[in-house]
């Protein structure tokens, strides 16, 4: 099966891999699902504090606390940041709790997707542009 986060591979190998995996485990392991796609948006909020040259919080460097500090550089664009804090808190539940809920590991995929595509308009391929099939 193709993923639909190959598209990341030649800039972004490992959030292609995250994205792919994390479409794996949505038939078979939802909590390992949504527990790879909270990580894919902690690393795209990595990839940015280092390519944006953005120093991290010098109290609680936390996930949190980076998105908060590139939005409040103007990097993150408006709606981008509701993805990355939904993608967070589902995460946390997931590893915390042992959440596990098909139905929003299929929301989160593709609002991870998306996050994707934004992240490689602006910092990988401008002129990317698709559109997120379910994974079957």
């Amino acid at each position: 099966m193709k993923s639909n986060y190959e598209f990341l591979g030649d800039h972004f190998p490992a959030l292609a891999m995250m994205g792919s995996l994390a479409e794996d485990y949505l038939y078979t392991d939802g909590n390992s699902c949504i527990i790879k796609l909270g990580l894919f948006g902690e690393t795209i909020v990595n990839f940015m504090m280092e390519l944006d040259n953005v120093e991290p919080p010098l109290m609680e460097n936390t996930h949190a606390n980076r998105i908060k500090v590139l939005k409040k550089e103007g990097l993150i664009a408006p709606g981008i940041d509701d993805i990355f804090y939904a993608l967070r808190k589902a995460r946390s539940k997931a590893v915390h709790q042992g959440y596990d809920s098909y139905d929003d590991a299929v929301i989160l995929l593709e609002m991870a997707y998306n996050l994707g595509v934004w992240f490689m308009q602006v910092y990988g391929d401008y002129a990317y542009e698709s559109v997120f099939p379910p994974p079957s």
